[in-house]
């Protein structure tokens, strides 16, 4: 596959503080690359580098084969991307908004509009003005401006926040389809892990400023699928907790009434006479399917707050 966009050794610090450390990997044309990592991890800095909003300290982001800090406007011609809520003038149509847009680029026709409104579906609504418009209309219609000028890829930071699920689904076949049938890297930073599993061909976790893999989602859930996780039904869930910390366990999450425990099956009968030896209630114990948010926090070791 080709590599459209591609980060290498990437490196940078705020102040004496390195908030990104050496990171690397590839974002292929035709894929759905989903970028992971708890609250602080470094996911929107290295966005901001890759688009041009932040300076880049070491290392380099090549984008369809240019280095951004060598041949900045032309590098910056390949990509199209919404970080946060995208802005348009709301008292104008969304075709109207797409059509100012467009000045900013060479050779984005009326023919090249009437296209992205159809991608995103947009076409029956675009002469509405955008302040009528819902919040997932709102992000058709920038993801529609993302794409006039025809990006090799597209950076998407968060952009199912706010939808319901239905938005959630629409925007995520949306995107599957333009990177799998028109051939665009898509680049997803998100907190939402289900819809990220649904939605990725491949994901990058970081913490802490370190890029800790990059794996595709099958290959990912197959690595970890060995390691079984039991949720413990209890009402002392704290208690629980430390106990299999004290005993050598791994606690993978907690609620308030129970605890995901990484056990072998021979271990279960065990930690439960463990349990009720120490006088914790036991309610009931099952075995957890893997998915995208149990191997995160197996990689990442935890961390309550993922964003």
């Amino acid at each position: 596959m080709e590599a459209v966009l591609q980060i290498q050794h990437l490196c940078k610090w705020f102040g004496k503080r390195k908030v990104i450390d050496d990171i690397s990997f590839s974002v292929n044309a035709g894929e759905v690359f989903g970028f992971l990592g708890p609250n602080g991890a470094g996911k929107t800095t290295t966005i901001k580098m890759i688009m041009g909003f932040l300076s880049i300290d070491r290392g380099t982001v090549v984008i369809d084969g240019l280095d951004r800090r060598l041949r900045y406007e032309a590098a910056m011609a390949k990509i199209g991307g919404i970080v946060e809520n995208p802005e348009m003038y709301k008292e104008l149509s969304g075709r109207v908004n797409l059509e100012m847009y467009a000045r900013l680029h060479d050779g984005v026709t009326p023919a090249r509009i009437d296209e992205v409104l159809e991608l995103v579906g947009m076409q029956n609504r675009a002469h509405e003005k955008v302040k009528k418009y819902s919040l997932g209309m709102k992000q058709r219609i920038g993801l529609a401006q993302a794409l006039l000028h025809r990006p090799r890829v597209l950076i998407l930071d968060e952009p199912t926040n706010g939808l319901d699920p239905m938005g959630i689904k629409e925007l995520r076949d949306i995107l599957k389809r333009m990177a799998h049938e028109e051939s665009i890297a898509v680049f997803v930073s998100s907190h939402m892990l289900p819809e990220m599993e649904q939605m990725c061909d491949r994901v990058g976790i970081i913490n802490n400023g370190r890029l800790l893999g990059v794996k595709p989602i099958g290959a990912l859930l197959e690595e970890v699928s060995g390691k079984e996780v039991y949720r413990v039904l209890t009402t002392s869930a704290g208690m629980a907790a430390s106990l299999a910390v004290r005993a050598g366990y791994s606690v993978q999450a907690e609620g308030g009434d129970w605890a995901d425990i990484a056990l072998q099956k021979e271990q279960v009968p065990l930690f439960v006479a463990l349990l009720v030896e120490n006088r914790i209630p036991v309610y009931g114990v099952s075995r957890l399917e893997q998915s995208l948010e149990s191997a995160f926090i197996q990689i990442t070791g935890g961390g309550n707050t993922i964003a």
